[in-house]
């Protein structure tokens, strides 16, 4: 019983994990790709900088 409660309380703080698995997930790639190719890092970290801010604006954004 206690651990169920627990687990509600986590979940409770996770509001968007969509949106968080997708940028995790999005910057992990790119760890991988500069780790395994040799590719422009400063562009590639550009892009996944704004690509990131504007996924967290439209998925972390409250609806009213």
């Amino acid at each position: 019983m206690q651990n169920n409660k627990f687990l509600k309380s986590i979940l409770i703080h996770i509001k968007y994990p969509y949106t968080a698995l997708i940028i995790a997930t999005m910057w992990i790639s790119i760890a991988i790709i500069i780790i395994e190719q040799n590719v422009n890092i400063d562009l590639l970290l550009i892009c996944t900088t704004v690509c990131t801010v504007i996924i967290s604006f439209l998925g972390f954004r409250s609806s009213k």
